[in-house]
This record gives structure tokens, C-alpha cells and sequence, in this order.
């Protein structure tokens, strides 16, 4: 990708060199795209911000279906008391809106890049539940499902060969879906001044539109860049959905 470029090419852009502050883009051959106000190299900027927003979204929609597959699990035991539990949970995040409940997330817990993720887990997890929960019911009511246990197959081995790899692509779809939202979701932390990356990786990409929008006259290419690079990571994710 074209951002692997910039992570051979430069080192984090964590440093600030005012001589290169508001360098155009083309002028020097160090500095291909130009500089922001602070020096910092607007290529190495999008690389760096880039590769933090995958290292954060991966994980972050990894964590998301193995939470919601817990309790899709649970909701999915032949106990009443089960399923009323996690569909009124269910209930309650569906019906707030995520975006709420992640900043709220963030104002509770401890300042820490986990709890960037834990945040995005509790504000995906009910709709990724719901798809689960759905498939579940009908693998369990599936027939071939019936005819193992016909034939004197356990539970285990019925949840061993037919509903984990029957849920497989319902679980790959519901991750390649989720991506993209994830992906919006870090920037506008980022955006917001809300650290996102794990690893000092330099400004996250929404921090990069929020520091420079007000000069964009001077340096254009250092609000273009990131806007460009969300709508790109978005598009290569969910590209993968068809």
C-alpha cells in the first residue's frame, strides 16, 4: 500500500522543526507533500496515522465479536434467565447511541489506550449480538444439526463440527462490515484531541484535520492528506464486504 512508502521512507513524525513549518508540497525532495505548522512532515504524518488506525481498529473489532460472541453464546443456552439477561442488555446499547456510549466509556475509566478499545467494544458489541444470536438460532434449528443428535452426536461435537463452521462466515463478515465504522470511529477521537494510538506514532489522523483545518489556506495538503487517508482505509475494508 502506498502508505508502506512513507513508513520506510520516515521516522515518526513526533518531532517539531519550525524551519520546515508550512513547507508547500514539491519543494524540497526530503519533503515531498510539505510540512504542517509545526515542521512535521505531511507524508509521514499519513503513514504513521495510518498504520496507528489499523493497529487500533483490528483488535478493537477482534475484541468487539469475541464479547458479543460470549454473550450471543450465553443467550443461546436453553436457559430462560440467559437470554432475558443479555437481550435486555442487547436491548439497552441498541438503543443508545454508540457514539454516546464510547465517550462516556472514555470519561469513566482511566485515561489508557485500552480503554479506547474497551470503548469501541461497548458501543459495537449489541449489533454484532444480534447477527450471532440470529445465525445461532438457526444452526440449532437446522437440520443437520437435528440429525447428529439423532445419530448420538454430544453437544460438544455438534458445536465442534456444525456451528463453528457454519458461524465462520458469519463471524468474517460481521469483522470486514465492522471495519470501516471502527475506522471512523478513531478519527473522530482523534479529532476530538482523544489520544488513540498504542504506540507513539505521532498525531492520529483525525488530530492531523483538526490541527491544520484553520490553516488550511497556508497548507491544504496537511488537512487533504488525512481526510484522503480515512476515506481510502475505509474503502479498502469495506471494499472486501462484496
Amino acid at each position: 500500500m502506498f502508505f508502506l512508502i512513507g513508513l520506510v521512507t520516515f521516522h515518526a513524525p513526533n518531532s517539531v522543526r519550525l524551519e520546515f513549518a508550512n513547507l508547500g508540497s514539491f519543494e524540497t525532495i526530503n519533503h515531498p507533500f510539505g510540512c504542517d505548522r509545526l515542521g512535521r512532515d505531511n507524508f509521514a504524518m499519513f503513514a504513521y496515522g495510518s498504520l496507528g488506525t489499523i493497529i487500533v481498529c483490528i483488535p478493537a473489532r477482534i475484541f468487539t465479536l469475541i464479547f458479543a460472541s460470549i454473550f450471543a453464546f450465553l443467550g443461546n443456552i436453553q436457559m430462560a434467565r440467559y437470554s432475558l439477561v443479555t437481550d435486555l442488555f442487547s436491548s439497552i446499547f441498541l438503543a443508545l447511541p454508540s457514539l454516546l456510549v464510547a465517550l462516556v466509556t472514555i470519561a469513566i475509566l482511566p485515561d489508557s489506550q485500552f480503554t479506547i478499545i474497551i470503548s469501541i467494544v461497548l458501543a459495537d458489541w449489541a449489533m454484532s449480538y444480534e447477527t450471532m444470536r440470529g445465525k445461532l438460532s438457526e444452526i440449532r434449528k437446522s437440520g443437520f444439526s437435528s440429525a447428529s443428535k439423532a445419530l448420538g452426536g454430544s453437544s460438544l461435537h455438534v458445536f465442534v463440527f456444525h456451528t463453528i463452521p457454519a458461524l465462520a462466515s458469519t463471524l468474517e463478515f460481521l469483522f470486514l462490515t465492522g471495519i470501516p465504522s471502527v475506522i471512523m470511529t478513531i478519527a473522530l477521537f482523534s479529532y476530538l484531541g482523544i489520544n488513540t494510538n498504542l504506540w507513539d506514532l505521532g498525531p492520529g489522523l483525525g488530530e492531523q484535520i483538526s490541527f491544520s483545518k484553520d490553516y488550511f489556506n497556508k497548507t491544504p495538503v496537511s488537512v487533504l492528506l488525512p481526510i484522503i487517508c480515512v476515506i481510502a482505509l475505509v474503502y479498502s475494508f469495506g471494499r472486501d464486504e462484496k
